[in-house]
């Protein structure tokens, strides 16, 4: 039976009529229900209406899709900036609209579903490194290249059921030579990973020309659609790609919601600060808990405990009172599956001890 979520994404949820306690899915600065936002979005969507009926290459677009591209750029000090409909579409409009200037696409094997499926539309060949390897992915560009071929690499900043930080900069090392295009999807590093929350290449000490990055605005920046940033001559490139021609612009209530996210983190840098703190306490106290994980910089903790009945069944167990985390089989957890716990900005102290507490009874 489908579950009803009758509240915005927080720390704190509302799950079929009861308050639930939430450690699951990706609201990592806790800014779906900031008033600010919900306000922004009420506003244009009253104005402004659900979507623009013209597509940007009619030359009109509506104001909201203008801030959010204006913020943007400011928010990450680029010349270029787009926002569209989901942050799925990013890697299929990156790969699409820089298809001219490879001939296969390397990928993390673990990539996305969406990365994979924006190389198919780009009609490429697809070849794969292991994961996070970047000597792996040395040995892929050098067999690309040795067969006269050009390419480009794409990989997520973050991935989503470890919270691994893709290692940009070794990345980006390796195929400076070539003067190939680096694509990263941030949809889960936008806002949990960088000084500034704009991401793993932000982290990495990652930019250039030839780097695009982009993806959701639902999870760390509590909005909604997609957003593709880079230089204002690769983002023109990208407005062509048949994917941002031939579908809708966003919603307006979305665009503006975005739009005032970004101004909303600059005047509080403090909910990138109690993120940080708040993923250490969750780190430290599942340690002292004798769990096993990956230390990653993302505010994320998987890992496998048991059989998958057994993480399934404490999974429920402790939903059943009232504190919410994830059993997954999303990318990357493997066939068993992990339990999957996300520190958000507006947990609280109380809020780790009462989880902690929980999984001493129903888990260990």
């Amino acid at each position: 039976m489908m579950q009803q979520i009758l509240s915005p994404s927080a720390a704190v949820i509302n799950l079929d009529g009861r308050e639930v306690l939430s450690f699951a899915g990706c609201s990592y600065l806790g800014l779906a229900a900031v008033p600010e936002l919900l306000q922004a979005g009420a506003k244009a969507l009253v104005d402004q209406g659900a979507t623009a009926q013209l597509a940007r290459h009619y030359h009109a677009q509506s104001p909201a899709n203008i801030d959010a591209e204006a913020e943007a750029r400011r928010f990450f000090g680029t010349s270029g900036a787009m926002y569209f409909g989901g942050g799925y579409l990013f890697a299929i409009i990156a790969l699409a609209g820089i298809a001219a200037d490879y001939d296969v696409a390397i990928l993390d094997e673990t990539a996305h579903f969406c990365i994979f499926d924006g190389a198919r539309a780009a009609q490429k060949e697809i070849c794969t490194f292991k994961h996070c390897d970047p000597d792996d992915l040395e040995r892929a560009v050098s067999a690309t290249v040795a067969k006269g071929k050009r390419f480009a690499v794409a990989t997520d900043g973050m991935f989503p059921t470890f919270g691994r930080v893709a290692p940009l900069a070794d990345y980006a090392r390796i195929i400076a030579p070539y003067d190939a295009w680096l694509i990263v999807d941030e949809s889960h590093s936008f806002g949990s990973v960088g000084e500034s929350g704009r991401g793993a290449a932000e982290l990495q000490g990652v930019a250039g020309p030839k780097t695009l990055i982009g993806g959701s605005l639902s999870k760390g920046y509590g909005a909604f659609g997609g957003i593709a940033v880079g230089t204002a001559e690769a983002i023109e490139r990208l407005w062509q790609s048949p994917v941002a021609r031939g579908s809708a612009a966003g919603m307006s209530a979305g665009a503006a919601m975005s739009a005032e996210s970004f101004r909303y983190i600059r005047r509080n840098p403090r909910v990138l600060a109690q993120l940080k703190a708040n993923t250490t306490h969750l780190r430290s106290l599942l340690r002292g808990l004798g769990l096993q994980f990956e230390d990653v910089d993302g505010p994320v903790v998987a890992f496998a405990h048991g059989s998958a009945d057994q993480m399934r069944a404490a999974q429920q167990a402790l939903l059943e009172e009232g504190i919410y985390i994830l059993y997954s089989t999303y990318v990357g957890a493997g066939p068993e599956g992990v339990l999957r716990i996300a520190a958000f900005a507006d947990h609280k102290p109380e809020h780790f001890e009462r989880l902690a507490q929980a999984l001493t009874r129903k888990l260990l």
